[in-house]
């Protein structure tokens, strides 16, 4: 009976020393993907920090049917991922914000934006970089009354507006 006791307290032992192993390595990964979801949050937000947007022009068509938007990066990150842009614009008599999708093949439809332009775009074409400014073009959808407020949000949540 003695060495009955000696090898169960041995094999508890051993368990005990395994638990412990195995909560250790559980205590260990946690850890690392909190450090990693820290850090993502520091650099996300240190990017919104460096990102900064300017509506410096707006004008419409004759017909109204169009809006052309020049919006300046005045911050100090690259700006691209056009399709997940958030623009929106207020008529004169609907104060319900309109929201348009983004149009990569050309001249936008309704409903839909795009853009013309990025000048001078000599640096990632194709991306708006710091001081750099790019035409906005904004279908408006048919039977809608004159737009008098555009807004511009890039992907970080950052965004600038202005009256037309």
């Amino acid at each position: 009976m003695g060495n009955a006791t000696i090898v169960a307290a041995a094999f508890a032992l051993i368990i005990l020393v395994i638990i412990a192993y195995f909560l250790g390595g559980i205590i260990l990964t946690t850890g690392e993907v909190v450090d990693a979801a820290k850090k993502e949050q520091v650099n996300f937000m240190e990017e919104k920090q460096r990102t900064a947007l300017k509506i410096t022009n707006v004008t419409q068509d004759l017909f109204g049917s169009s809006i052309y938007a020049i919006v300046e990066n005045t911050g100090g990150i690259i700006l691209s991922d056009y399709p997940y842009w958030d623009v929106y614009t207020r008529d004169i008599r609907n104060n319900a914000p309109v929201s348009y999708r983004y149009n990569s093949s050309g001249e936008p439809l309704e409903n839909e934006w795009s853009y013309v332009w990025i000048k001078p775009d000599m640096i990632n074409p194709g991306q708006l970089n710091p001081s750099e400014s790019m035409n906005l073009s904004i279908h408006v959808p048919a039977g809608s009354f004159m737009p008098r407020w555009i807004k511009v949000v890039v992907p970080n949540g950052i965004g600038a507006e202005t009256n037309i």
